[in-house]
């Protein structure tokens, strides 16, 4: 179920008003009429005050007109006498033109007939006489009002029950009654969140449509579809000439037939109770044939089969434009299929409304109570905003003690709750063996993994895993994420868990093992009970001083495995023992099951697999950490393999045989040290898209023909040998390659390569390089490139050519003397530690629109310090006026330049589109500048807020720390107080620790200064009054000296030289410095020197 915020309104505040003249019928007629109403639970308005001397009707009496459904007009022998009743009348049947709301007028001919009305003889006559005296201008409405009125159809007392008034009042409450249930449905006491659902459905544009419209509305069972469904219904019935809410539509064909529905649906809309259908054909067509002449409302609840569609909606045409068919399921797929418009995917509540719902069950308010936060948030998040699920443990848990409730939420870490895993059970029911099996695995071993690489190891199952993982996808048992990985709910999660540890308890033969898990509770030294049965062997390593026993002769027993995965969620950069791990094994390996999809086991403790080991299914195969000396002796035919990693397997030399193995398309080697020998058949892999050698500094040979085609990733860092990659590597992008690229000679080949065209990623970094030749160039497709800690003094200019490269690395690259001029795409520039950069070439500034990492590069800055001559484009995020070099300095001129910074007017404060929302300097100094308007000494400062302060005006502000090392710290920041205290933000720059990491602190160490401006302020809404900002106290540094100054609108009107806030600053000292920007995007410009 799903709730909102505040509860419907219901569309009707009263059932009925009635219009009589009170004087005529008051005491009798309509106090029995009123009883009768009231005993039949009929809502009536009723006013018993007199009539007021004034001929004006009052307007809460036009209101409850406006407000009842149905309008009771009693004609009787004075009521023509009464103005007020005569504009009654006219408002009723206004009402009734208007028809929307839909009203029902009920006209009552009380001691009248008909003619008398309409014509207005008789004592209609005599009032009519006196009241062209007195109300003239209103005579012909009225006139007009009582012949139309008179002409609907009505009762009459003398005729229905021969003037027994007890007879008629009985028979008119009866036929409101029977109208009335008709109307609302009973949606739940407290609803929250419906109302977003409606503002994304747009309901009003199905009124008055001139199509049909069928929608469907899809979930997991207890998301609300049923709930949403009945609300849109309460809100859009009046709207249409017949309405009807088939509930459970699958729940009731199972039990009582889909004909039952059918008659249902037909008695509702026609208004008829005698209507008998032998047949569902016969159903069919009498839906077709008798709901194509007014529109129509129809709901059909948690259909599920396709032969429930065709009976009671098998196409828009049965229907008359206008109408609005709305279907509720599980099943995305089967309403495409039956070509609905549009659908609505039910999401779980956010984290605010399944507080608010889960609080009204769980205390009766919208909040919990007092000491019942923490729990109440537990709660919730172990409910993950499922709404039933919410209501369920409100409820579970109201009116306990907070004890009650600590012991409970333990309780259902390792037992879910009854109530809610039944109900989540009905989704899986659905499915069948192969859909079930799916979503099991994905719970136990593949939540958070890619959707094609789970697709491909269960296909290797023989699951058909694309078709049916869609199919999962469609009854929202899972989901696919932005980046393509499976997700699943908690819930379901837990479910599936429960329903793996169940198949054990209830057949006593375990399917899935899955130690990893809370489905088992292992004890110390617990054997591993490997059985014929077991399919799916799950362990995650983790250090533990409980071992899981694993007698490896027992893989001879579970021929039927299909997946193995023992492995280590953390991923290690060197080879580990795993001894201190949760798993103890013994035994010898001498089989394992040919079935295998899946074979991941970190750490295996085996030098060789099994002789007779032929898994022709396999799709992966990991054995990262482990002891393994060589695969396979001969080539084995395992065309269905795609991933391969070994890494650190410091026991393996050399690669196995590719030749068989054509559809592999990751190969991870990485920390292969003793791994010498790269197998020919690695080059004729043309599905390959990810090599990784990563660290395998003694690998040597290396094949000589290459036909990579899918190549995208090649990682190559640290293979000190890489000298020895024969020419057919690099020939077609990189030809020829001589001996001055590297710093040994080795003899050219001719052969030429007509791969890596598709190359993404290359990384050479910490591989001797000398040179990078100007043909890489050439690799169009190229968006990432690490050359770091290699010896070359430049790179080519062939570089601006790499149009897609967003990434370049060459860091520590200490010879590196110039930077040429880089292509527009490059989103990340990183050369720290290129100690030797002296300039960066190119027209576009390095750092405009790019990340920048440049820290200790002093020889650049030097450069920068002593170019005066630069031109000087108007800054974008500083105030200072840098064309004059007498108010700046050389630094910030340069800086600027290479900062691609624009407009020197406060644009940082100025431009609320600006990128760059904080710039921060550290350096030598130790006065604060003049443009600091608040100043104090020590380590804190009031700054008073203007008198006409609005947040709306605030732009920023800028602070100033003059300051002094005494020991090593990394806590070094301010924060903010409002003037009661309250915390406005507070600064922590990440960049103090990295700066000053290695500089001794000297015996007469010299103040510092950092400044820092910042235009991120969406926390200072509630300032006011006055501020404080306060530097936090450490050993490690002194403050000496603090400055502010706040930024507002008037600001920037003033002068440019009052707000020139590099104006008065210290020249900035080439020893050492550093200066950073940041934006929005992942903008971040970090120099230092």
């Amino acid at each position: 179920m799903i709730m909102a915020t505040t509860s419907i309104p219901h569309r009707w505040k009263y059932d009925v008003f009635v219009s009589f003249r009170g004087e005529d019928i008051r005491k009798n007629f309509m106090d029995h009429m009123f009883n009768d109403f009231k005993q039949k639970g009929i809502h009536a308005f009723r006013d018993d005050r007199e009539l007021p001397k004034g001929e004006e009707i009052s307007p809460h009496l036009y209101k409850a007109i406006e407000e009842s459904r149905f309008l009771i007009v009693i004609f009787s022998q004075n009521y023509a006498s009464s103005s007020w009743c005569l504009r009654e009348l006219v408002k009723i049947l206004q009402c009734k033109q208007m028809g929307n709301p839909k009203h029902e007028v009920q006209i009552i001919f009380y001691d009248v007939k008909p003619d008398v009305v309409r014509k207005q003889t008789g004592s209609y006559a005599g009032a009519f006489a006196k009241h062209d005296v007195s109300n003239r201008t209103e005579v012909d409405k009225w006139k007009e009002a009582l012949s139309m009125a008179a002409n609907l159809s009505g009762w009459d007392l003398q005729d229905m029950t021969n003037g027994y008034e007890y007879k008629f009042i009985d028979c008119i409450s009866k036929e409101i009654l029977k109208k009335l249930c008709d109307g609302p449905l009973h949606v739940g006491d407290y609803l929250v969140g419906i109302d977003i659902h409606f503002d994304e459905l747009d309901l009003s544009r199905f009124i008055g449509s001139d199509k049909v419209n069928m929608i469907g509305i899809c979930g997991i069972s207890g998301i609300g579809k049923t709930t949403l469904a009945k609300a849109i219904y309460n809100l859009m019935y009046v709207h249409f000439e017949g309405s009807c809410f088939c509930e459970d539509v699958k729940e009731v064909t199972k039990r009582q037939g889909i004909i039952q529905v059918q008659m249902h649906l037909i008695n509702k809309i026609l208004k008829t109770e005698d209507l008998k259908i032998s047949c569902v054909g016969e159903g069919s067509t009498v839906i077709k044939q008798r709901m194509a002449y007014k529109p129509i409302l129809l709901v059909l609840d948690d259909v599920d089969h396709r032969d429930q569609l065709k009976a009671l909606a098998g196409s828009a045409t049965w229907f008359c434009p206008g109408s609005l068919i709305i279907f509720t399921g599980k099943d995305k797929q089967l309403l495409r299929s039956h070509r609905v418009d549009e659908i609505h995917d039910m999401d779980f509540l956010d984290e605010d409304k399944s507080l608010e719902l889960f609080s009204f069950y769980a205390f009766e308010e919208k909040h919990p109570s007092t000491g019942f936060q923490g729990l109440a948030d537990k709660a919730v998040k172990y409910v993950q905003g499922h709404p039933l699920a919410l209501i369920v443990l409100g409820c579970f848990l109201y009116g306990k003690s907070m004890g009650q409730w600590v012991s409970e939420l333990e309780r259902l870490k390792l037992h879910p709750n009854e109530e809610i895993q039944r109900v989540l059970h009905l989704s899986y029911d659905g499915l069948d063996l192969h859909q079930k099996n799916i979503l099991l695995d994905i719970a136990c071993l593949f939540v958070g993994e890619n959707r094609e690489f789970v697709a491909s190891v269960l296909d290797g199952c023989n699951f058909f895993a694309v078709t049916n993982m869609q199919v999962l996808v469609d009854k929202s048992l899972i989901m696919i994420s932005s980046n393509n990985s499976l997700e699943m709910h908690d819930l379901i999660q837990a479910m599936a868990r429960e329903i793996v540890r169940e198949e054990f308890i209830m057949t006593g033969k375990q399917r899935r093992l899955c130690i990893s898990s809370v489905i088992y509770n292992v004890s110390s030294e617990k054997k591993v009970a490997m059985t014929e049965g077991v399919e799916v062997l799950v362990l995650l390593l983790r250090e533990s001083s409980q071992k899981v026993h694993i007698n490896a002769n027992s893989f001879a027993l579970m021929k039927n495995l299909r997946i193995l995965k023992i492995y280590a969620e953390e991923e290690f950069y060197q080879k580990v023992e795993l001894k201190g791990y949760n798993v103890k094994y013994s035994g010898s390996l001498y089989f394992l099951s040919n079935e295998l999809s899946l074979l991941c086991w970190h750490g295996c403790p085996f030098k060789y697999l099994p002789s007779d080991f032929y898994p022709e299914n396999i799709v992966v195969i990991d054995l990262s950490y482990s002891n393994i000396k060589q695969l396979w002796t001969t080539p084995k035919c395992l065309r269905s393999l795609k991933i391969m990693k070994l890494r650190y397997c410091y026991n393996l030399t050399t690669t196995p045989d590719f030749s068989e193995i054509t559809n592999l398309e990751e190969l991870n080697l990485e920390g292969c040290v003793n791994m010498v020998t790269v197998h020919p058949s690695i080059g004729m892999l043309k599905k390959l898209v990810i090599l990784n050698m990563r660290g395998c500094r003694r690998a040597r040979s290396f094949p000589s023909k290459l036909e990579m085609d899918s190549l995208q990733v090649l990682n190559l860092s640290g293979c000190l040998n890489v000298s020895q990659l024969p020419e057919a590597f690099w020939s077609r992008w990189w030809t020829s390659i001589p001996d001055f690229i590297w710093n040994q000679q080795h003899p050219q080949r001719s052969v030429l390569l007509e791969g890596l065209h598709m190359l993404k990623s290359l990384n050479f970094s910490y591989c001797n390089l000398v040179q990078v030749p100007d043909a890489i160039g050439g690799l169009s497709c190229l968006e990432e490139l690490h050359l770091e800690g290699n010896n070359f003094t430049s790179l080519p200019g062939s570089l601006s050519q790499l149009s897609h490269l967003r990434r370049l690395h060459v860091d520590d690259c200490k010879k590196m003397e110039v930077l040429p001029e880089l292509p527009p795409s490059l989103g990340i520039i990183r050369a720290r530690g290129c100690t030797s950069l002296c300039s960066i070439m190119g027209s576009k500034p390095i750092m405009s629109r790019r990340s920048s990492y440049l820290s200790n590069c002093p020889k650049l800055f030097k450069n920068l310090a002593i170019d005066s001559q630069v031109s000087i484009l108007e800054t974008q995020c500083l105030d200072s006026s840098v064309t004059s070099q007498s108010s700046t300095n050389q630094f910030s001129s340069s800086f600027l330049r290479y900062a691609g910074i624009q407009n020197n007017r406060c644009g940082l404060f100025r431009l609320p589109g600006s990128s760059i929302w904080k710039m921060d300097i550290i350096d030598n100094g130790n006065s604060i500048p003049n443009w600091f308007t608040n100043k104090s000494m020590g380590n804190h400062v009031k700054v008073k807020l203007p008198l006409d302060w609005s947040f709306s005006k605030l732009k920023g502000y800028g602070i100033c720390v003059v300051f002094k090392r005494k020991k090593p710290s990394t806590d070094f920041g301010y924060y903010v107080k409002n003037f009661d205290g309250a915390y406005l933000g507070e600064c922590n720059p990440f960049y103090y620790k990295e700066y000053f990491e290695g500089k001794p602190i000297k015996i007469d160490e010299s103040d510092m200064i950092w400044l820092q401006y910042r235009r991120d302020t969406w926390k200072w809404k509630e300032a006011k009054n006055f501020c404080t900002f306060c530097f936090k106290e450490n050993e490690g540094y002194e403050v000496k000296e603090m400055g502010v100054r706040v930024v507002c609108d008037e600001d920037l009107n003033q002068e440019a030289a009052d707000l020139s806030m590099f104006h008065d600053l210290p020249t900035l000292s080439e020893q050492s410095g550093a200066l950073c920007l940041f934006g929005d995007m992942n903008y971040h410009t970090e120099w230092s020197w």
